[in-house]
Parts: C-alpha cells; structure tokens; sequence
C-alpha cells in the first residue's frame, strides 16, 4: 500500500480496499475516520451533515447514520499527512473541506502533526508523543498514508507501520471498514468483465486492536536447540460483542 491514499469515507469508495477506524466508544466512524480528497469530494454531495451528530446514542436507538460529535460551530481536525503522496492528498484535502465549510455554515481548526517516516525523520518516533495527545484532544483525525522504502531497513521500532500500530492501540480503533463498492462510471474500467463486477457493494468489517495484533505472551524462544516462535491469539467477550455491534450497524 505503499504511497497510495490509505483510506476513504463510510460507504464511498474510489478503490477496491480501503479503511476506517471505530474508537472503542459507540460513536459515529466518522470519528477517527480518515479520508482522501475524492472521498470528501462525496461528502460534499451528499453527506455534509457528517459533523453533526445528536449525540453518544447507543449503537441498537441510533438511526442509520452514521455521525461523530455534538453538533457545534467549529470542529477540531487533526492532519497526519504521513509519507509518499501523503502530503499531497492532505492539500487537496484541505481544499475539500474548505468548501464544505463553506457549503454547511461550519468552520474546521486544522493542525498537522507528525507520523510515520515523517515522525521517524523529525523526531526518530514513528507517532510521538506530541501527536498522540493533539489526536485524542481533536475532533476528528484524517490520515494520508504512511511508509516507504527509505525505512525498510530499520528496526522494529523505528518503521513507520509500528506508528499506525501505535495508533489503533492508543486510541482504541478497534474496527477497520473495508468497502468494494463499484461505481457505474467505472465499470469498463475493472479488469474483470462488466456482468462479474456491475452492482458489487460489500463491507468487509475487520478487527484492529485483539487477536494476534496484541495478544500476549509473544515471541521466539530457543528449545531443543532450535528457535520457537509464537503469538497468542486472544479475544475478550467485550471485543467480539463490539465488532458485532459495529458489523450490525453497518448493515442496517
């Protein structure tokens, strides 16, 4: 996924996969969402209201959109233009929200921070601490991308994904939207045939912070002579109702 956009909106996609993140409290995906440029540019069609929301209802009372914060005249967004093109798509997004501002009466304060190869170059922390704290202070987050071959050889602990990684874990983003949705625009230009992918409109929903991500005891012990490694998969009740839940509503 190297230096391509790393994710889109709720329900609007211009690529095949792409990813959303659920904070673990029953709010909107569009909380901690992150977007590309063309992605908001369908926000401006059709779903400008995504900031404004009636408040925490419970995932089973709320109805079926999806919305973040309380609605207020001016918004907190975190940028996290990361790597490659990452910058790039961050101007243009820029762009598309000024407009939207313009077109629902809102206004959006908009910081940058730090993550990734970027981080790892200014701060040698692929998600520092001061990026950390400016996200969970903010109302939103929009990340670009993150990676690239110049940080290939580091260790673990100095390459740009253990910041992503970093990222689900402290800000609980425990869901991962993932929607194949083919647009009628775009049907000739699918390398499959037009009867294979006309009307494809999945949701794949995949969980980001249980199961082997985390799961602890971890590692690569010597027995025998010979090295063993192991990873513990390992799920919480909790975990498995909240990504059923998410699922669910999703669905409906």
């Amino acid at each position: 996924r190297r230096s391509k956009p790393s994710t889109t909106t709720y329900g609007l996609d211009t690529r095949h996969l792409t990813h959303t993140f659920y904070p673990p409290q029953p709010i909107s995906i569009y909380k901690m969402t992150r977007f590309t440029s063309v992605a908001l540019s369908f926000l401006l069609a059709g779903s400008a209201n995504a900031f404004v929301a009636p408040g925490r209802a419970s995932f089973a009372s709320r109805s079926s959109t999806l919305e973040a914060v309380s609605k207020k005249d001016s918004y907190s967004v975190t940028l996290l233009p990361g790597d490659g093109i990452g910058p790039e798509i961050t101007a243009a997004t820029k762009v598309a929200l000024e407009a939207l501002c313009e077109k629902c009466g809102f206004q959006i304060e908009l910081k940058e921070a730090l993550i990734g190869g970027a981080a790892i170059d200014a701060a040698n922390d692929p998600f520092p601490q001061e990026s950390l704290d400016q996200c969970l202070a903010s109302d939103s987050v929009l990340l670009a991308c993150i990676g690239g071959y110049k940080w290939d050889n580091n260790p673990r602990e100095l390459r740009p994904e253990t910041g992503l990684l970093k990222m689900r874990k402290e800000m609980g983003l425990f869901a991962n939207l993932r929607p194949a949705k083919v647009l009628p625009q775009l049907l000739d230009a699918s390398t499959l045939k037009r009867e294979v992918v006309e009307g494809v409109d999945v949701m794949v929903v995949r969980e980001l912070t249980g199961d082997v991500y985390f799961g602890t005891p971890k590692g690569i012990d010597v027995i025998d002579g010979q090295r063993v490694g192991y990873n513990n998969m390992i799920y919480s009740e909790s975990e498995i109702d909240r990504i059923a839940r998410v699922a669910g509503d999703v669905a409906s």
